[in-house]
């Protein structure tokens, strides 16, 4: 039988639409807690590198996946991967990977980070750290341009520590996680009414398809399941029990209980 009896298709849409949903929602936090400490700046700049990674995420599974839904869904899914553009742009620079071009050009923006004054002071070295990742995000922000060198999003550079800037800049950068969480919330509804959640088949058939999985990712798995297939597990699974210890045999058994 193949794997459409089981919808894994389907499951495996919603698990990337859960993980980007719960990401999404602990950033969006994150950069609005407040900052009260150099560590705590830091904190928020870590996050937001990494909220980019998260908006990639949804950017690349908007290209690769169908869903079927309202007309006003589908307007919203094409208005969504249009504006994730500058998304896939972060990433590549400095979320995902840190482009050594770029870091050359966060190293030119901003020479204070070697600067030898109170050098060996552990809070300097800390306001260092701080500034390598502003150096990275705002040349990650500035270097967003045209072929003609104008700059996409924002029409002058960002500089995150200057209020009006960090300002734009957030608000820009909320509004893509607010827009994208209202766009996971139906799309996880359409994927759930297509009937993801097992009532269909027993525990039993479920846990004989999950022992044939496949995790070489190079080859296919195996979702074939008969009453024979279910008794060589277990009789596979009682042989293996012989070679065990007291205790861990009686894991084993609660294990198999769990399953049947």
């Amino acid at each position: 039988m193949s794997k459409e009896k089981y919808k894994i298709h389907e499951k495996s849409i919603w698990i990337s639409l859960t993980i980007i949903e719960s990401d999404l929602r602990f950033f969006d936090v994150e950069l609005s807690a407040e900052k009260r400490s150099l560590t705590d700046l830091i904190r928020w700049l870590r996050s937001t590198l990494n909220v980019f990674v998260t908006l990639n995420n949804l950017s690349d599974l908007l290209k690769r996946t169908r869903f079927n839904g309202t007309e006003l869904f589908t307007n919203k899914t094409k208005a969504l991967r249009k504006e994730l553009d500058f998304i896939n742009h972060m990433r590549n620079k400095s979320a995902g990977h840190l482009d050594p071009l770029l870091t050359e050009r966060a190293a030119q923006w901003m020479p204070q980070i070697f600067s030898t004054v109170n050098s060996d002071n552990e809070r300097y070295k800390e306001f260092r750290i701080f500034e390598a990742y502003r150096a990275v995000i705002e040349s990650s922000i500035n270097s967003y341009v045209s072929g003609e060198g104008r700059r996409k999003v924002f029409d002058h550079e960002i500089d995150l520590v200057y209020p009006p800037d960090q300002k734009e800049f957030y608000d820009f950068l909320h509004k893509k996680i607010h827009g994208s969480l209202e766009w996971l919330a139906l799309a996880v509804e359409i994927i759930e009414s297509a009937g993801i959640f097992d009532g269909q088949h027993s525990t039993a058939e479920l846990a004989c398809i999950a022992g044939q999985t496949n995790f070489d990712l190079k080859g296919a798995s195996d979702f074939s399941y008969s009453e024979d297939k279910l008794r060589d597990a277990i009789s596979s699974e009682i042989g293996r029990a012989a070679e065990l210890s007291e205790d861990e045999r009686a894991n084993l058994i609660e294990r198999l209980k769990s399953k049947i």
